[in-house]
């Protein structure tokens, strides 16, 4: 079973919270840790994600390796932990899938700070 996978996702984004709403009642073997980056304890449980855009993407941070992954590049590592959703993490690493994938993420992402008037690291 692989370790817990802490995410670090922006409360102010509605599509973030539907998200992260969505995990949590699929995570049915606690393997998601998921936490808002306004929350105080988050760099104290996951220092490897001060400096790094949290606000801008949602980050990811295995809790055995301390390996980071941010946008797009998380859905392998979660699907990884899902039950019924292991099938879709070699799915996600086909050649070419990984960069396109990470290309309609961080244009989705830019999309909603330009819809909002928020500034991504307000």
């Amino acid at each position: 079973m692989p370790a817990p996978l802490l995410l670090a996702y922006d409360p102010a984004c509605t599509l973030c919270c539907r998200m992260a709403l969505w995990l949590a009642r699929r995570d049915r073997r606690g393997l998601l840790m998921i936490f808002s980056v306004r929350d105080p304890n988050l760099l104290a449980l996951a220092p490897e994600l001060g400096g790094r855009p949290v606000e801008k993407e949602i980050h990811g941070l295995d809790l055995g390796t301390r390996a980071v992954w941010a946008g797009a590049d998380l859905l392998g590592p979660i699907a990884r932990r899902l039950p019924g959703w292991r099938w879709l993490a070699p799915v996600l690493a086909l050649p070419g899938l990984p960069g396109l994938l990470n290309r309609v993420y961080l244009r989705w992402a830019a999309w909603r700070f330009r819809r909002t008037g928020r500034q991504p690291f307000a």
